[in-house]
Order: C-alpha cells, then structure tokens, then sequence
C-alpha cells in the first residue's frame, strides 16, 4: 500500500470506546512499542497471498505463529491491514453466525457494533488503516498505547536528525520517559499533533513543537489528512531531545493544555 510520508504524529483519544485515531503512527510502531506480541491474529479482510491459513469456521484468515506474526506486522501491504487477536487457537471456533458477522462489520465498516472486545477471543487489540494512511486502534488497556507513541516519536526523531546533512554522526535516540509520555496523552482527547516537519536544531537539541487542536466552534472540523491553511492548531509545549546526552525533555508553554484531562 503506497502511503504519503507523514513528517507529523497526530493522535485523538475517545475515551469512552479507548479508541486512538492516530496518522503517522504504522504497525512498526505497534510491534516495537507493546511489550508483548499478540498470541494469535484474525484478518478481518481478506489477504492478498496463500501464505496464511484460513480459519474453517469463520473463514478468515489466521496468523498463529510468533515469527509470521512479526513478520507480517513489520511487512508492507499492498491494501489496509485489519485485524484483531485472540488468545487461543480454537477461540475462534466458538464463535457464533452473528458474532462472525460483527467481525465481517467491523473489518468492512472501521467500527463495531457492539463493543470491539469479544469476551470469547479475549482480544486486547483492533487495528484498523485506513486507505488514507490513518489508523484506528482498540486498545483493552488504553496505557499500552503510550509506549506505541514513545516508539513513533524515537522513530521520527531519527527521521528528522538523518533528514539534515550537516548531522552525518549517528544518533542513538531513547525511548521516551513515561513522565513525558503521561503529559502528551493528556492533550490526545483536544487532538496531539508532534510536527516533526518543524523540527529544528539549536545548541545541540533537537526542537518539535507540539500542538493541539484549536477550539473554535466557528471552524470546520480539522482533518490531518489535508494540509492546506485550514489547518488549525495551538503551540503548547516543545519536545526536546538532548543530542549529547540523549536525554528527552518537555518544554510547557501553556499549562492549562495539561489540566483536566484525565
């Protein structure tokens, strides 16, 4: 699937379904950000190879092993990659005709009927892209998201520093505390955006400023997938990176961006 390079991290939370609607946050992230890979994968769409075996009863493909797990989680894909795990291998054969047709809904629609947690898969995760190159994700536990940011902020930040010529040393950048990562996640409610194509680089630091959403009731809703001037938002903070000591720092400009949040 050919996507445009995305030189920003956009996230939004819904709280009340721990959903994250995020852009330039890819599977890659996902992998190296949860702590652990998921037992099992069901594709809610249909996989464009014969590598991958079907599911008899619901008829759906299934990836059960660690490494082809990896593997296609890390692969590009020609079309949108939906899937949700499961904890056991014969989960899915306990499935219901209508619970079967909620997977072919969500898989089809990017939502669920119902909750997108089924209690017989025991599934922690939906991962739904977008055609645009955006992602939904379900999270169980909406914590877990905050290391797939840190993982997507390391990855953008080696983007940006390799992106100028002048900084030909290499660079090794570090995860992102979670103190750090507590302050950004209070702003994806309002609408995080991390515009690593603003990035720039003094006195030995890398600077990306961090925004959110402006609120005004007079504009059209923001859509991150446009870049034209419609494109409203609000300095708050500057995310800092130490390029000598490799450390990670959070410049706040508006407090009350970080208020009543949680």
């Amino acid at each position: 699937m050919r996507r445009l390079q995305r030189r920003y991290i956009y996230a939004n939370l819904e709280k009340l379904d721990n959903l994250v609607f995020a852009y330039g946050i890819d599977q890659s992230d996902f992998v190296h950000g949860i702590k652990r890979l998921p037992a099992n994968l069901v594709s809610l769409v249909g996989i464009d190879d014969e590598e991958h075996a079907v599911n008899a009863h619901t008829g759906l493909n299934v990836i059960n092993d660690e490494n082809e797990i990896r593997r296609y989680l890390l692969q590009r894909h020609e079309l949108p990659v939906k899937w949700l795990d499961y904890d056991e291998v014969g989960d899915l054969d306990f499935l219901t005709a209508t619970e079967i047709a909620e997977l072919l809904y969500l898989g089809h629609m990017n939502r669920p009927i119902r909750s997108p947690f089924n209690y017989k898969l025991r599934n922690h995760y939906v991962f739904l892209e977008q055609r645009n190159g955006g992602i939904k994700v379900y999270f169980y536990y909406i914590s877990a998201f905050s290391h797939v940011l840190s993982a997507a902020i390391v990855r953008h930040a080696l983007a940006a520093y390799h992106g100028r010529r002048m900084f030909m040393r290499s660079l090794k950048v570090p995860v992102v505390p979670e103190a750090i990562l507590k302050q950004l996640v209070k702003l994806m409610p309002d609408g995080l955006f991390i515009y690593f194509d603003q990035a720039m680089v003094r006195q030995r630091q890398l600077l990306v400023p961090v925004h959110t959403e402006t609120i005004n009731d007079t504009i059209e809703v923001f859509d991150p997938s446009r870049t034209d001037e419609r494109r409203k938002t609000h300095n708050v903070a500057t995310l800092t990176l130490n390029l000598s000591a490799s450390q990670w720092g959070l410049q706040i400009h508006d407090k009350h961006a970080f208020e009543d949040h949680l």
